[in-house]
């Protein structure tokens, strides 16, 4: 007889075994295998994802020509606020003198060594154009009000991390002992000062000659101001005698002049450094001095200062008040980002960041100077209360000087400064014109 038992049991034993198998197949997603199942995507794996999500340490070495920017990036700890978002970031930061940075950067460059970041004064942006990336996309220049002016070869090269004025800071106390008003045109600026000086207690305008640079805001910016062109060293460029009486150099110049032989600056102006000259006036030695807005922070810095007695008013050079009052405005320390850095994406999340509510208002607000960025307003202090409380009031942003002027600038070793240091020191002011005329247009033909 048929024994039907082990065909039953072994038909059993299969559908058990169907049964078992079903759930594991369909338990997989389309394309995955039981294998597969083992690493699902809802199930990740921490440690491997950690893993990959951990950066490289990067440093970022970004050069300063300037101790306030120094002393402001240390009070307000610019390196841990970075590291606070970047975590795998380090700025390293390197203090070089002012005066020997542009040579600097220039034999670095010829060596390919430049800095991850490369803060440039905008006259430099020509000098390094071929050397640093265009910056067109980068949200911060797109947000600022004046990287497109400073354009080279149609391309945003840096970003301008502050606005200023140039102004001279006074003693209200001075002012008021004497019964000065704020001059409002280069006759009552110059009369004030002679007036302070025939007083005999004070040095109406304290000037570190010794130094060169600190004459710039009268040597350096008033042919821009007299012109009312912001890019008038470009305008020189284009013309053969810009030295000559009725044009816009010369005739600043003599205003100059006139102040020098004054004799307002102290018995003896070129033998006077700048920390001196500052001294000299926060110590009321001296009643005015003639410097950018950035002197602000400076002077809060220095002790025994009584800021309640400092003001500052905008350098007047017009004639008659019925003139436009043309005033420099400057941006200054562009950011920029060589061709040589080896991490140029960090270096453009580093200028973002330091351009972004984050850092930014703050900065300005310490250093007392103007934002860039259109959506940024910077409380500025009593200390400019009034300032720019002037009729015809137009704002001159001064620039560098094109390609053109650089060379003729290069050839004949043009600079505005020394030429103050000749002019304080009694030089023949027309035979100097003369002289510059002569070579000026002698390089212009080469």
């Amino acid at each position: 007889m048929y024994n039907a038992r082990p065909r039953i049991t072994r038909i059993l034993s299969m559908i058990m075994i169907s049964a078992l198998t079903i759930p594991l197949f369909t338990g997989c997603a389309k394309g995955e295998t039981v294998a597969d199942k083992g690493q699902s995507t809802t199930q990740p794996d921490t440690k491997q994802e950690q893993k990959e999500e951990k950066k490289d340490p990067v440093t970022l070495k970004l050069p300063i020509w300037s101790t306030i920017t120094e002393d402001l990036f240390t009070k307000l700890d610019l390196v841990n606020e970075y590291k606070k978002e970047h975590p795998n970031v380090t700025i390293e930061l390197e203090l070089l003198k002012d005066t020997e940075y542009e040579n600097t950067m220039k034999i670095r460059n010829s060596a390919n060594e430049l800095p991850d970041i490369l803060p440039l004064k905008s006259a430099w942006l020509i000098n390094f154009k071929d050397n640093i990336l265009p910056l067109d996309d980068l949200d911060a220049a797109k947000n600022n009000m004046f990287a497109a002016d400073f354009k080279v070869d149609d391309h945003i090269y840096g970003v301008p991390d502050s606005q200023f004025n140039e102004f001279v800071w006074y003693r209200k106390s001075v002012f008021q002992e004497y019964g000065l008003e704020i001059p409002k045109t280069w006759g009552e600026f110059v009369t004030a000062a002679k007036k302070i000086k025939d007083g005999g207690k004070y040095i109406p305008i304290a000037m570190g000659g010794k130094d060169a640079w600190p004459d710039y805001p009268f040597n350096e910016f008033m042919p821009s101001l007299v012109a009312g062109d912001g890019d008038y060293w470009s305008t020189m460029a284009t013309i053969d005698e810009p030295f000559t009486k009725g044009q816009a150099f010369y005739d600043a110049s003599a205003k100059i002049q006139e102040l020098y032989d004054a004799k307002v600056m102290g018995p003896d102006p070129l033998g006077v450094g700048f920390d001196q000259s500052k001294l000299m006036f926060a110590s009321k030695q001296a009643a005015m001095i003639a410097l950018g807005q950035w002197f602000g922070s400076d002077l809060k810095s220095m002790t025994d200062v009584d800021m309640n007695d400092i003001g500052a008013f905008l350098l007047p050079v017009r004639d008659s008040v019925d003139q436009p009052f043309n005033t420099i405005s400057m941006v200054d320390t562009f950011y920029t980002i060589p061709k040589t850095s080896k991490h140029p994406e960090e270096a453009k999340e580093f200028i973002n960041w330091f351009f972004s509510d984050a850092w930014y208002s703050k900065y300005l607000t310490e250093a007392q100077l103007q934002s860039t960025m259109k959506d940024t307003k910077i409380d500025l202090g009593t200390m400019f209360d009034g300032a720019f409380d002037v009729s015809n009031l137009n704002y001159v942003l001064n620039k560098g000087g094109n390609e053109d002027y650089k060379k003729i600038e290069s050839a004949i070793k043009f600079d505005v400064k020394k030429m103050g240091q000749d002019m304080m020191s009694g030089k023949d002011f027309n035979k100097m014109m003369q002289e510059m005329n002569k070579s000026w247009k002698n390089a212009r033909s080469k």
